[in-house]
C-alpha cells in the first residue's frame, strides 16, 4: 500500500483538504509512538516539529516531511520496492559475476540485516556491490578493506593536500565503494566493517531518493533507477541531467550505471530461485 507524501500545512482547507484523512492517520501512528498529539487532520507546526522529532529517534532525514521511508519507520514495515523483480539480460552462467556471487556469500548475513534495516531489497544491494567493487574482487588489496578508483584529482581538499588521498589508497573505500571526497564516512576506518559500509550505502542510496523524490515528479521504476545513478555522480547531476531532457545515467560512469546495476540485481535474483 502507498502513501502520500506529507508535509507542514497539508490538510488545512486553503491548502490540501482532500489529505485530511491522511494526514490524522499520520497523527494517529505518532500517539501510537507515544507523543502527544490529537489527530485532528491538520499538519501544523506541532505536528511537523513531532515528525522531525521521531525522524530524528529512528536516525532519517529530520526534515519534517513524510516521504515512504517515515510511513515504513512508523508502521514498522520494510520501504516498499518499486519492482518485485529486475529483469536481467545476463546469462545465469556469466563467469564473472558467478565469481562475485561465490565471493558475497561470506556477506549473506549482513547483507540480510541491511536490508531489514534499510528497506533495499537484497537484490539491488547485491547489485550495487557488483558494479561497485565486484564483492571486493575488483580492490586492492582484495576484500572489504580494500580501495578503488586511482585516478588522480586536480582539485585539492583540507583533507587532501595531493591528487590522492593521502594514506595512499584510491578515492573509492570498501565495498560499497564510499567516495574518499565526498563522505567523512571514507576518510575514516570504518568502511573496512563490511556491515557498516553496506549501512552507510543504502543510507546514500535512500538519501539520494528522498532529495530526488522531492525535486521532481518521478515515480516508480524512474525514480529508483534516478537514485541509483545518483549513487554513482550525484544527485545533483542526475538532475542536471533530467533538467537537459537527458537520460538519469548522462552523468554515470560508463553512462550506464543504474541500467547496469539494476542488470546486475536481475542476475542476483535468478540464482535466488534455485
Amino acid at each position: 500500500m502507498s502513501f502520500p507524501m506529507l508535509r507542514l500545512f497539508d490538510g488545512f482547507d486553503h491548502t490540501t483538504p482532500d489529505l485530511q484523512d491522511e494526514v490524522k492517520q499520520l497523527q494517529e501512528l505518532l500517539v501510537k509512538q507515544g507523543f502527544e498529539l490529537t489527530p485532528d487532520g491538520l499538519f501544523g507546526e506541532q505536528t511537523e516539529s513531532i515528525v522531525k522529532e521521531f525522524q530524528k529517534k529512528k536516525n532519517l532525514d529530520d526534515d519534517g516531511i513524510v516521504g515512504q521511508i517515515t510511513w515504513a519507520a512508523l508502521l514498522g514495515t520494510p520501504l516498499p520496492q518499486d519492482s518485485e523483480e529486475f529483469p536481467t539480460t545476463y546469462s545465469k552462467n556469466n563467469p564473472s559475476l558467478l565469481k562475485q556471487l561465490t565471493e558475497s556469500v561470506k556477506y549473506a548475513d549482513i547483507i540480510d540485516d541491511v536490508s531489514k534495516s534499510s528497506g533495499i531489497s537484497n537484490a539491488l544491494i547485491w547489485g550495487i556491490g557488483s558494479r561497485e567493487s565486484n564483492w571486493g574482487l575488483a580492490l586492492k588489496p582484495v576484500g572489504p578493506a580494500g580501495t578503488g578508483d586511482f585516478a588522480k584529482r586536480s582539485s585539492r581538499k583540507p583533507f587532501r593536500p595531493g591528487p590522492l588521498p593521502p594514506d595512499g589508497g584510491g578515492f573509492g573505500r570498501g565495498l560499497m565503494q564510499i567516495d574518499y571526497d565526498a563522505h567523512d564516512f571514507a576518510r575514516g576506518n570504518d568502511w573496512k566493517d563490511p556491515k557498516k559500509s553496506l549501512l552507510f550505502g543504502m543510507k546514500v542510496l535512500t538519501d539520494n531518493r528522498n532529495f530526488i523524490a522531492k525535486k521532481t515528479s518521478l515515480q516508480g521504476e524512474a525514480l529508483l533507477r534516478a537514485a541509483v545513478a545518483a549513487y554513482n555522480c550525484g544527485a545533483g547531476n542526475v538532475l542536471k541531467a533530467i533538467q537537459k531532457g537527458r537520460d538519469v545515467d548522462f552523468f554515470t560512469a560508463g553512462r550506464d550505471y543504474s541500467k547496469d546495476t539494476l542488470n546486475r540485481a536481475g542476475f542476483y535474483m535468478l540464482h535466488q530461485k534455485d
